[in-house]
């Protein structure tokens, strides 16, 4: 049961952070999709350090989640000022340095600096979303990572199914910022 609920969560993972593409293009947007997966492919470098924190820690989640969810849950608690602190100073930095953007990509992108300033807050939410997720995951209760999972990616697909035809990949930014933000309160 816990790997059909891991695979489901991953599964659900995978199409909450890859369907707005998938969407823009559906729609005939294809102008919208670089602009839009230039500023997400930034963020997902963004993330990076975040991914290894959560890499290495993993395993110790189940160490602590041994003894059940509060103890997964202090250690999350230890991890995620550091990863809090990291996704507030790199979305600012992101902010700051979005200009830069079309002088790397080409002036082609130059709609992507605005994109990058808009999704800036991803590094945050994502931080304290994978750390709550991980503690739930090692103390035993992944059916409820994957049951948040799963909804959000519905959710996800909903939002982009409204907002994308309205708003381009502003409404993809809306969609992703809601979903993400959503999963972060959700799961802690």
């Amino acid at each position: 049961f816990e790997g059909f609920c891991s695979s489901t969560g991953l599964s659900s993972q995978t199409i909450y952070n890859n369907v707005d593409k998938t969407m823009l293009a559906s729609f005939s947007m294809l102008g919208s999709v670089g602009v839009y997966a230039a500023a997400y492919r930034i963020i997902d470098v963004a993330f990076v350090p975040i991914r290894s924190l959560l890499s290495a820690s993993y395993t110790k989640f189940y160490q602590h989640g041994a003894s059940g969810i509060n103890q997964s849950l202090q250690y999350a608690k230890r991890l995620t000022p550091l990863a809090a602190a990291y996704g507030l100073i790199v979305g600012v930095a992101l902010i700051l340095f979005s200009p830069l953007l079309p002088y790397a990509f080409g002036l082609n992108y130059a709609e992507s600096a605005q994109a990058l300033c808009w999704l800036a807050p991803l590094p945050f939410f994502k931080a304290m979303h994978y750390f709550a997720a991980n503690s739930l995951s090692g103390a035993g209760l992944q059916s409820l990572r994957s049951a948040a999972q799963v909804f959000i990616a519905i959710f996800n697909f909903c939002g982009n199914l409204i907002l994308i035809p309205l708003y381009s990949w502003k409404g993809a930014i809306g969609s992703s910022l809601a979903s993400d933000g959503l999963l972060m309160v959700l799961l802690w």
